[in-house]
């Protein structure tokens, strides 16, 4: 199981510096879908989080663990053999391509890339890709081929991130890890953050799956303010709910 701060991963590591990784830096990847958001990891250390959009409802992104094992510098659109693209055509690179600047192959025809469409950023907009600003999506490839491609020179790495006209495919030496959740519960640094049920998995209610992420974190149930929980899940913002932990428990 790929480390994190995400509530399943039990004890929370401490956040520290951002440094871009070395070649010997092991990166991984996490999506946390219903926060539309995406964490590029170096073992316990976090380099950068980033804003991202999701699959729409009909047409969920994938949960679990995967590798990216290829990245697509200025790729071409290939439509895929589904309805909703039945008239789209093949789009070469360029501003307005779809796939944006970069995309990197982790499933087939499920990628992370860039996207024109900034706007949809935070959102459950996509086809089932993760879509990131291009800017984003640009310094993401750049950590995933630095930490898969360890014998790249860094001048044909700098080469790929200047070029925004040849596409090349690059198959990474070193797939990198990637895990998309669905975590509607975190808790880190002292917050508690709830969010959405986007795709309407329903399940165990959120009070509960609060509570028991509570007690995986150590802290005792009985001391839980249960008014302030219910004002927390009430009324779910776009970019979560979140509170000070101290305010759920009633210390004694």
């Amino acid at each position: 199981m790929i480390a994190s701060l995400l509530v399943a991963a039990g004890v929370s590591p401490r956040e520290r510096a951002v440094h871009a990784p070395t070649t010997e830096t092991p990166v991984h990847v996490v999506v946390n879908i219903p926060a539309f958001r995406l964490e590029v990891w170096a073992h316990d250390t976090l380099l950068r989080a980033m804003r991202v959009a999701v699959g729409m409802r009909s047409f969920k992104s994938p949960r679990g663990e995967f590798d990216i094992t290829s990245i697509e510098w200025n790729p071409w659109w290939i439509p895929p053999n589904s309805a909703w693209a039945a008239k789209q055509r093949p789009m070469p690179p360029g501003p307005n391509n779809p796939m944006g600047r970069v995309k990197l192959n982790f499933r087939p025809l499920y990628y992370l890339h860039g996207t024109p469409l900034e706007h949809s950023i935070g959102s459950a907009a996509s086809h089932g890709c993760i879509r990131l600003r291009n800017d984003d999506a640009l310094a993401l490839a750049e950590f995933v081929q630095r930490a898969g491609s360890p014998t790249m020179a860094a001048s044909e790495l700098a080469a790929l991130l200047t070029d925004t006209q040849h596409s090349r495919r690059i198959r990474l030496e070193q797939p990198v890890p990637i895990e998309l959740r669905y975590d509607r519960v975190e808790i880190r640094d002292g917050v508690v953050t709830v969010y959405r049920d986007v795709y309407g998995f329903g399940g165990r209610p959120l009070r509960d799956q609060l509570l028991t992420a509570l007690g995986q974190h150590g802290y005792d149930i009985g001391l839980v303010d249960t008014a302030q929980v219910s004002a927390l899940i009430r009324h779910i913002d776009a970019k979560g709910n979140a509170v000070p932990l101290a305010r759920l428990l009633r210390f004694r």
